[in-house]
């Protein structure tokens, strides 16, 4: 995350914080109440502490709308990576990769039955990919699941050239396999 962001954000939390501490104080007891009433009505008719009051306000704003827009354009949309070359630009889609992951796992032969991929960033440029999956009951769990993160951490770096940090899988369900019956 961006220092000036993350900065940010904890200022926007501790002005937040006592506000909220300053209204439920004055819900709670009438006397805090009359006594912020009265503080106010002072503040207003001192025209630096109205300017302080309107800064501060401003301020809150701003860091309320740039927390907003940062948590809006952070989301999957904006997790694209770019690779340059001298012909111009790569621009590999998160939905790219994570089509290449769930292809990987089950071209693996591993019993997968149904799978889901997601891919968040990792320390540096590297990603990591969340595969959960429902597995087919006559699988060896462990290795065969070792043998999936394999294949798509392979297939990720071969096919896309991104550094894969981490692959987790998350075996949800086991379900049997269909006995066939031949006439």
């Amino acid at each position: 995350m961006n220092p000036l962001v993350r900065t940010a954000l904890i200022l926007f939390s501790f002005i937040l914080t006592v506000f909220t501490f300053i209204f439920l104080m004055m819900l709670l007891s009438s006397d805090v109440l009359s006594a912020m009433i009265l503080v106010l009505t002072r503040l207003t008719e001192q025209t630096s502490s109205r300017l302080a009051g309107l800064l501060l306000a401003i301020l809150v704003i701003v860091v309320s709308l740039t927390s907003l827009v940062y948590a809006i354009m952070s989301g999957r949309l904006r997790r694209t990576r770019v690779r340059s070359n001298e012909i111009g630009e790569i621009d590999i889609g998160v939905d790219a990769i994570e089509s290449i992951a769930l292809n990987s796992a089950k071209t693996a032969q591993c019993g997968i039955k149904t799978a889901k991929a997601r891919v968040a960033p990792f320390k540096g440029d590297k990603i990591i990919i969340h595969l959960t999956a429902v597995l087919y009951s006559d699988v060896e769990v462990p290795v065969m699941m070792v043998k999936v993160q394999e294949r798509i951490k392979k297939d990720i770096e071969r096919y896309t050239g991104i550094s894969v940090g981490q692959v987790l899988v998350k075996v949800s369900r086991v379900e049997p396999v269909a006995a066939r019956v031949e006439r």
